[in-house]
């Protein structure tokens, strides 16, 4: 495809077009491999609703959590992680968090642990029963006195 332009740019920018580095050819392959293999999808999260089961992306979970544990003052998250079983059933959730210097640690874990117990009940739909057998542990990673870094 020919161009007919007395614009330079217009004209490099054709040219670069119609040009194909020979070393983005010899890449390109293992650079598509590693994009392909970067991609995992989400574990599913099996809930509970009147009409029956569903399923739940693990990432969008954490992402509620995440939201519902932002409000939490004097903590920030930094991790969330939820773990299966081979049905797919939460067994447990491990919240990682950077506590403000001085924070009582006893009483902002259980702070946590039933802030995510009542988004739990409410997203995947959990009965007082099976929340009891779904621990959500919280882990100290690290401590600030720097409020904005939460």
């Amino acid at each position: 495809m020919a161009m007919n332009t007395t614009n330079p740019l217009e004209k490099a920018a054709s040219t670069l077009r119609q040009h194909t580095d020979r070393g983005w050819m010899a890449i390109r392959a293992d650079v598509f491999s590693h994009a392909l293999a970067m991609f995992r999808p989400s574990a599913p999260v099996r809930g509970v609703h009147g009409a029956g089961e569903f399923f739940l992306a693990a990432d969008v979970l954490v992402a509620h959590l995440r939201d519902a544990l932002d409000a939490i003052p004097r903590a920030g998250v930094s991790r969330i992680t939820c773990t299966t079983d081979a049905d797919h059933n939460l067994e447990a959730v491990t919240v990682e968090i950077i506590a403000l210097y001085r924070a009582r640690l006893v009483p902002l874990a259980e702070m946590i642990r039933h802030r995510a117990a009542e988004l739990l009940v409410q997203v995947l739909g959990l009965s007082p029963e099976q929340l009891r057998d779904v621990p959500v542990h919280v882990g100290v990673t690290d401590v600030t006195n720097d409020a904005a870094l939460l």
